[in-house]
């Protein structure tokens, strides 16, 4: 069983004096219980009882003991960019921390290969367990039955071109934050990603919010895009089906299968008259997709912001980013997806993975430190119960040859020997 997580919290000084004197009235062992901290907390703090009361006596009392907290490494480096920010702010420019990130490391002039980026995942929640297990195996079942040539799956998301956070860096006690905006924080596009199962990355389908096609732009991104001049950016029946055609086309001889999320346009009459006209059949997963092209987008806007060549108004606020600039953020983003990674994550989300279940280990949800570990025993199970039940029908099988073979009169047969 998987330990759950634990919290770190943070405890003011009166807070610690409160468990020093729970701890001289009663012990260490029952201040730790009841404060729910660790026993080595409560011996630290009795140790600085007195620096922590005469604290108390002082005028702007602070959360910690002067010297508390993690110490600097390099005092002249976190004042060098402490004076960036504060360059940056006077120019009314917003700071945020994955700003402050990338002007650090291009200080430090050390580049990692890890993306300093933090893709959130929402868990999800133990009561989803049996609904993806369900649906594996329904995947399992179908690959069975059809052996599809080509298996896809596909993912909606909405690209902000505005991809800048509510947030800014300021100093302590600022009482008004000014930033320069391109008054375009609710302005979007919203791109399908269709990947397949091998790795191969079909063009994104992109829907702009414009109507009227700029052919400079339509002949920039030929063979990079999809584009939709809808005027809007969600997807409804009509867009769907250009979407399909537009992206598979005709299917001939080849069986293919799309899995996709449960959008309401997905499952339409409409769409349906649609898939079967291309034979492409589609299979509803129980949840969404990671964003990864959206942290990438989020990524190229902050260095654009910081390096790139900006226009601004008459007020002296930077202009959006052109067409063909973040158009090309989203090629970009496409393009620095590995081909190896797209074929992993199709196990990862247990669509392609081997029916025998000798490939559940890479689910990843399922791992060990994933959000519900415990499902891979429920596939298991639930992959031996599917087993034990074809054999049984195997069983009723081969005995009612054998009745037909006898002529259904076994046991008169016995009886008139």
């Amino acid at each position: 069983m998987v330990e759950a997580e634990k919290t770190r919290r943070a405890f003011t000084i009166k807070e610690k004096l409160e468990a020093i004197s729970y701890a001289k009235a009663n012990s260490k062992r029952a201040a730790s219980s009841h404060f729910e901290v660790d026993k080595k907390c409560i011996t630290d703090w009795m140790n600085k009882e007195k620096e922590m009361r005469e604290s108390l006596l002082k005028p702007n009392l602070k959360r910690r003991l002067p010297g508390g907290g993690r110490h600097l490494r390099d005092k002249e480096f976190d004042e060098r960019l402490a004076e960036w920010v504060k360059s940056q702010r006077e120019k009314k420019l917003r700071v945020s921390r994955r700003l402050i990130q990338i002007q650090a490391q291009k200080m430090a002039s050390a580049l990692t290969n890890e993306d300093d980026e933090e893709i959130v995942f929402k868990k999800p929640p133990a009561d989803y367990e049996q609904k993806i297990v369900d649906f594996i195996m329904y995947l399992s079942q179908l690959r069975k039955i059809n052996k599809f040539h080509y298996i896809y799956a596909a993912d909606e998301t909405p690209v902000y071109l505005d991809a800048s956070s509510g947030k800014c860096v300021a100093e302590k006690g600022s009482k008004e934050v000014s930033v320069l905006t391109t008054g375009h924080d609710k302005l979007r596009v919203t791109v399908m990603l269709t990947a397949r199962s091998d790795g191969y990355k079909c063009l994104p389908f992109v829907l702009l919010p414009r109507k009227r096609p700029n052919f400079g732009i339509v002949s920039m991104f030929k063979n990079k895009l999809h584009l939709a001049w809808a005027g809007k950016v969600w997807m409804d029946d009509e867009l769907t089906a250009d979407y399909l055609k537009r992206v598979f086309g005709q299917g001939l001889f080849n069986k293919r299968l799309l899995v996709w999320d449960s959008f309401r346009c997905h499952s339409s009459d409409e769409t349906k008259k649609v898939l079967k006209k291309i034979k492409l059949d589609t299979a509803v997963v129980p949840g969404g997709c990671t964003k990864f092209v959206q942290a990438k987008i989020k990524q190229q806007y902050d260095d654009w912001m910081m390096h790139g060549n900006k226009t601004t108004t008459l007020d002296g606020n930077t202009k959006a980013p052109s067409m063909n600039i973040y158009l090309n953020w989203i090629v970009e983003a496409w393009k620095g997806l590995s081909n190896e990674c797209i074929a992993k994550s199709f196990k990862a989300c247990g669509i392609t993975n081997a029916v025998d279940g000798s490939e559940d280990d890479e689910i990843h949800c399922f791992k060990a430190n994933g959000a519900i570990p415990s499902g891979r025993i429920l596939l298991q199970q639930a992959r031996l119960a599917k087993e034990t039940d074809s054999l049984m029908n195997l069983f009723d099988e081969v005995d009612l040859l054998q009745d037909e073979e006898n002529g259904y009169l076994s046991d008169t047969s016995l009886a008139s020997d």
